[in-house]
C-alpha cells in the first residue's frame, strides 16, 4: 500500500524548493526533488483522493447530507455528483467484483 505521507512529503519538498528556486538568497542543503518526481507523486495522490471520495460521498449520504449539498461541496451539479458516485459504484461491481449494495442504498 502506497504511503499518502511519503507521497506529500515528495510533493511538499519539490514546492518548497520549486518556490524558493525563484526567492533570492536561497539556501541551499534541502533534498532535492525533481519535478518528474513531483509530477508521478502528485498523479498518484489524486488517484489515491479520487478512490476515497465516493467513501465518503456514502458517508455524507447516510448521515443526511443531500445530493444538492454534496454537489455543493465537490463543485458539481448534484445530478452530476449522483452520476458520478453511480459509476464509480458500478465499477466497483463490474470490474472488481464487490458487492455495493449497501453503497447504493443511499441513492
Amino acid at each position: 500500500m502506497t504511503n499518502l505521507a511519503a507521497l506529500l512529503d515528495t510533493w511538499q519538498q519539490w514546492n518548497a524548493h520549486h518556490v524558493m528556486a525563484h526567492v533570492p538568497a536561497h539556501e541551499a542543503g534541502e533534498p532535492a526533488v525533481s519535478a518528474l518526481e513531483a509530477l508521478r507523486d502528485s498523479r498518484e495522490l489524486v488517484e489515491l483522493l479520487s478512490g476515497w471520495q465516493w467513501q465518503a460521498v456514502h458517508a455524507a449520504r447516510r448521515d443526511g447530507t443531500s445530493w444538492e449539498q454534496i454537489a455543493a461541496t465537490s463543485g458539481t451539479t448534484d445530478e452530476q455528483a449522483r452520476a458520478e458516485y453511480v459509476a464509480v459504484l458500478d465499477r466497483q461491481e463490474a470490474v472488481l467484483g464487490r458487492d455495493v449494495r449497501a453503497y447504493r442504498e443511499v441513492l
